[in-house]
Protein backbone atom coordinates (compact mmCIF):
# COMPACT_ATOMS: atom_id res chain seq x y z
CA UNK A 1 0.00 0.00 0.00
CA UNK A 2 1.39 3.40 -1.19
CA UNK A 3 1.63 6.74 1.30
CA UNK A 4 -1.48 7.79 -0.57
CA UNK A 5 -3.31 4.87 0.12
CA UNK A 6 -2.59 4.92 4.12
CA UNK A 7 -3.43 8.61 3.88
CA UNK A 8 -6.83 7.98 2.55
CA UNK A 9 -7.48 5.08 4.44
CA UNK A 10 -6.62 7.29 7.31
CA UNK A 11 -8.95 10.17 6.58
CA UNK A 12 -11.88 7.73 5.50
CA UNK A 13 -11.53 6.58 9.08
CA UNK A 14 -11.73 9.74 10.74
CA UNK A 15 -14.60 10.84 9.20
CA UNK A 16 -16.46 7.71 10.09
CA UNK A 17 -15.24 8.58 13.71
CA UNK A 18 -16.96 12.00 13.49
CA UNK A 19 -20.11 10.74 12.36
CA UNK A 20 -20.47 7.87 15.15
CA UNK A 21 -18.48 10.27 18.36
CA UNK A 22 -19.99 13.50 16.95
CA UNK A 23 -20.01 15.07 20.49
CA UNK A 24 -17.25 12.25 21.77
CA UNK A 25 -14.17 13.06 19.18
CA UNK A 26 -11.95 15.66 19.12
CA UNK A 27 -9.10 16.47 16.54
CA UNK A 28 -5.77 16.97 17.96
CA UNK A 29 -3.55 17.44 14.61
CA UNK A 30 -3.89 16.69 11.17
CA UNK A 31 -0.23 15.79 10.45
CA UNK A 32 0.36 13.14 11.60
CA UNK A 33 -3.44 12.28 12.89
CA UNK A 34 -3.99 12.48 16.03
CA UNK A 35 -7.70 12.82 18.39
CA UNK A 36 -9.51 12.03 21.03
CA UNK A 37 -12.32 10.39 21.60
CA UNK A 38 -14.26 9.96 25.00
CA UNK A 39 -15.63 6.81 26.19
CA UNK A 40 -17.99 7.05 28.90
CA UNK A 41 -18.57 3.93 30.87
CA UNK A 42 -21.93 3.53 32.59
CA UNK A 43 -23.53 0.12 33.83
CA UNK A 44 -26.15 -0.58 36.04
CA UNK A 45 -25.29 -0.80 40.39
CA UNK A 46 -21.74 1.32 38.94
CA UNK A 47 -20.40 4.62 39.57
CA UNK A 48 -20.14 5.39 36.28
CA UNK A 49 -16.69 7.33 35.13
CA UNK A 50 -15.11 8.65 31.43
CA UNK A 51 -12.12 7.35 30.07
CA UNK A 52 -9.96 9.23 26.90
CA UNK A 53 -8.84 7.49 24.02
CA UNK A 54 -5.78 9.41 22.41
CA UNK A 55 -4.85 7.98 18.89
CA UNK A 56 -1.84 9.10 16.88
CA UNK A 57 -1.54 7.07 13.53
CA UNK A 58 1.35 5.75 12.51
CA UNK A 59 2.38 5.92 8.61
CA UNK A 60 1.49 2.91 7.45
CA UNK A 61 -1.74 2.37 9.37
CA UNK A 62 -3.80 0.79 9.42
CA UNK A 63 -1.08 -2.41 8.68
CA UNK A 64 0.75 -1.33 12.35
CA UNK A 65 -1.22 -0.48 15.40
CA UNK A 66 -2.08 3.13 16.22
CA UNK A 67 0.09 4.70 19.15
CA UNK A 68 -2.21 5.52 21.81
CA UNK A 69 -3.14 5.97 25.58
CA UNK A 70 -6.15 5.80 27.68
CA UNK A 71 -6.67 7.87 30.98
CA UNK A 72 -9.27 8.57 33.38
CA UNK A 73 -11.30 11.51 32.80
CA UNK A 74 -11.84 13.47 36.23
CA UNK A 75 -15.04 14.24 37.47
CA UNK A 76 -17.64 16.97 37.91
CA UNK A 77 -17.70 19.19 40.96
CA UNK A 78 -21.10 18.20 41.58
CA UNK A 79 -20.45 14.29 41.25
CA UNK A 80 -21.71 12.25 44.66
CA UNK A 81 -18.95 11.73 46.75
CA UNK A 82 -17.98 8.10 46.79
CA UNK A 83 -19.20 5.22 49.19
CA UNK A 84 -17.49 2.45 50.63
CA UNK A 85 -19.00 0.48 47.44
CA UNK A 86 -18.25 2.72 44.94
CA UNK A 87 -15.45 1.27 42.27
CA UNK A 88 -13.15 3.22 40.08
CA UNK A 89 -10.34 2.28 38.12
CA UNK A 90 -6.60 2.86 39.39
CA UNK A 91 -3.39 2.78 37.54
CA UNK A 92 -3.25 -1.07 37.36
CA UNK A 93 -6.81 -1.06 35.77
CA UNK A 94 -5.82 1.16 32.74
CA UNK A 95 -2.25 -0.59 32.67
CA UNK A 96 -4.70 -3.81 32.41
CA UNK A 97 -7.24 -2.18 29.90
CA UNK A 98 -4.25 -0.49 27.36
CA UNK A 99 -2.83 -4.78 27.30
CA UNK A 100 -6.64 -5.58 26.24
CA UNK A 101 -7.21 -2.59 23.71
CA UNK A 102 -3.72 -3.68 22.35
CA UNK A 103 -4.78 -6.90 21.51
CA UNK A 104 -7.99 -5.78 20.27
CA UNK A 105 -6.03 -3.60 17.96
CA UNK A 106 -3.63 -6.22 16.50
CA UNK A 107 -6.63 -8.54 15.63
CA UNK A 108 -7.63 -6.12 13.51
CA UNK A 109 -4.08 -5.35 11.65
CA UNK A 110 -4.55 -4.12 8.54
CA UNK A 111 -8.02 -2.43 9.34
CA UNK A 112 -9.69 0.39 10.51
CA UNK A 113 -9.51 -0.57 13.82
CA UNK A 114 -10.15 2.49 16.26
CA UNK A 115 -13.91 1.56 16.41
CA UNK A 116 -13.45 -1.47 17.95
CA UNK A 117 -10.27 -0.78 20.23
CA UNK A 118 -13.30 2.43 21.23
CA UNK A 119 -15.99 -0.59 21.85
CA UNK A 120 -14.51 -2.90 23.12
CA UNK A 121 -12.28 -0.40 26.02
CA UNK A 122 -16.40 0.57 26.87
CA UNK A 123 -17.14 -3.17 27.18
CA UNK A 124 -14.37 -4.17 29.14
CA UNK A 125 -14.08 -1.06 31.32
CA UNK A 126 -17.34 -1.98 33.03
CA UNK A 127 -16.59 -5.44 33.45
CA UNK A 128 -13.62 -4.09 35.49
CA UNK A 129 -16.05 -2.22 37.87
CA UNK A 130 -18.85 -4.44 37.97
CA UNK A 131 -16.28 -7.35 38.96
CA UNK A 132 -14.77 -4.45 41.70
CA UNK A 133 -17.79 -3.25 42.68
CA UNK A 134 -19.21 -6.39 43.78
CA UNK A 135 -15.98 -7.38 45.71
CA UNK A 136 -16.65 -4.19 47.78
CA UNK A 137 -19.82 -5.21 48.50
CA UNK A 138 -18.93 -7.98 49.59
CA UNK A 139 -16.25 -6.76 51.30
CA UNK A 140 -18.96 -4.27 53.68
CA UNK A 141 -20.95 -7.48 53.70
CA UNK A 142 -18.33 -9.16 55.54
CA UNK A 143 -17.58 -6.26 57.75
CA UNK A 144 -20.90 -5.90 59.05
CA UNK A 145 -21.33 -9.72 59.56
CA UNK A 146 -18.40 -9.07 61.74
CA UNK A 147 -19.65 -6.56 63.81
CA UNK A 148 -23.29 -8.14 64.36
CA UNK A 149 -21.64 -11.40 65.61
CA UNK A 150 -19.07 -9.20 67.83
CA UNK A 151 -22.17 -7.46 69.20
CA UNK A 152 -23.67 -10.70 69.27
CA UNK A 153 -21.03 -12.28 71.45
CA UNK A 154 -21.52 -9.66 74.11
CA UNK A 155 -24.86 -11.50 75.12
CA UNK A 156 -23.54 -15.31 74.72
CA UNK A 157 -20.84 -15.34 77.05
CA UNK A 158 -17.25 -17.44 77.43
CA UNK A 159 -17.99 -21.10 76.68
CA UNK A 160 -17.23 -23.47 80.07
CA UNK A 161 -14.60 -25.63 79.53
CA UNK A 162 -12.35 -27.70 82.62
CA UNK A 163 -9.68 -25.44 81.70
CA UNK A 164 -11.12 -21.84 82.14
CA UNK A 165 -13.64 -23.23 85.42
CA UNK A 166 -10.00 -24.33 86.89
CA UNK A 167 -8.84 -21.09 86.28
CA UNK A 168 -11.88 -19.00 87.39
CA UNK A 169 -12.38 -21.17 90.36
CA UNK A 170 -8.80 -20.38 91.54
CA UNK A 171 -9.10 -17.11 91.17
CA UNK A 172 -12.53 -16.85 93.05
CA UNK A 173 -10.60 -19.12 95.82
CA UNK A 174 -7.99 -16.73 96.30
CA UNK A 175 -10.66 -13.52 96.56
CA UNK A 176 -12.48 -15.51 98.95
CA UNK A 177 -9.76 -16.61 101.45
CA UNK A 178 -8.49 -12.90 100.94
CA UNK A 179 -12.20 -11.67 102.37
CA UNK A 180 -12.12 -13.92 104.95
CA UNK A 181 -8.95 -13.52 106.07
CA UNK A 182 -9.68 -9.76 106.36
CA UNK A 183 -12.66 -10.52 108.40
CA UNK A 184 -10.79 -12.32 110.97
CA UNK A 185 -8.38 -9.53 111.79
CA UNK A 186 -11.26 -7.26 112.11
CA UNK A 187 -13.13 -9.64 114.87
CA UNK A 188 -9.94 -10.30 116.66
CA UNK A 189 -9.37 -5.83 116.47
CA UNK A 190 -12.96 -5.84 117.95
CA UNK A 191 -12.60 -8.76 120.87
CA UNK A 192 -9.40 -7.19 121.99
CA UNK A 193 -11.10 -3.63 122.27
CA UNK A 194 -13.82 -5.85 124.64
CA UNK A 195 -11.48 -7.70 126.40
CA UNK A 196 -9.16 -4.86 127.30
CA UNK A 197 -8.95 -5.09 131.59
CA UNK A 198 -9.52 -1.77 133.20
CA UNK A 199 -6.21 -0.34 133.91
CA UNK A 200 -8.04 1.36 136.83
CA UNK A 201 -6.18 0.34 140.20
CA UNK A 202 -8.67 -1.53 143.41
CA UNK A 203 -8.82 0.14 146.35
CA UNK A 204 -6.58 -2.70 148.24
CA UNK A 205 -4.15 -2.52 145.22
CA UNK A 206 -4.06 1.26 145.87
CA UNK A 207 -3.59 0.88 149.90
CA UNK A 208 -0.68 -2.20 149.10
CA UNK A 209 1.09 0.34 146.58
CA UNK A 210 1.20 3.58 148.90
CA UNK A 211 0.68 2.89 153.10
CA UNK A 212 0.66 6.40 153.59
CA UNK A 213 -3.19 6.63 152.30
CA UNK A 214 -4.09 5.11 155.30
CA UNK A 215 -2.67 8.32 157.79
CA UNK A 216 -3.85 10.56 154.88
CA UNK A 217 -6.64 10.69 156.65
CA UNK A 218 -5.23 11.84 160.34
CA UNK A 219 -5.00 15.34 159.54
CA UNK A 220 -8.17 15.89 159.01
CA UNK A 221 -8.82 15.13 162.85
CA UNK A 222 -8.60 18.27 164.77
CA UNK A 223 -7.53 18.91 168.44
CA UNK A 224 -10.30 17.82 170.69
CA UNK A 225 -11.72 15.66 168.67
CA UNK A 226 -12.66 12.02 170.25
CA UNK A 227 -11.35 9.17 168.83
CA UNK A 228 -13.08 6.80 168.67
CA UNK A 229 -11.87 2.72 169.07
CA UNK A 230 -13.92 0.41 166.87
CA UNK A 231 -13.49 -3.04 168.82
CA UNK A 232 -15.69 -1.64 171.33
CA UNK A 233 -18.63 -2.05 168.81
CA UNK A 234 -17.20 -4.89 167.90
CA UNK A 235 -17.73 -6.66 171.80
CA UNK A 236 -20.98 -4.67 171.76
CA UNK A 237 -21.91 -6.96 168.93
CA UNK A 238 -20.88 -9.82 170.46
CA UNK A 239 -22.68 -9.59 173.64
CA UNK A 240 -26.00 -7.90 171.81
CA UNK A 241 -25.93 -11.84 169.71
CA UNK A 242 -25.10 -13.64 173.34
CA UNK A 243 -28.04 -12.52 175.16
Amino acid sequence: MTDTHYAEEQANEIEILQSIYPTEFEELSADPHQFSITVPVEEDDVRSCTLCLTVTYTATYPDELPEFTISVLDEDDDAPPLSDTDATLDTKDIDDLTDQTRTIGEECLGMAMVFSMASNLREIAALRLVAKTIHLKQLREQRIQKEVEAEQAKFIGTPVTRENFLEWKAHFNCETSAIESDALVGDDKASRRVAKPDDRLTGRQLFEQNKDLAKSDSKYINEGDISVDSKLFDREQDLSDNE
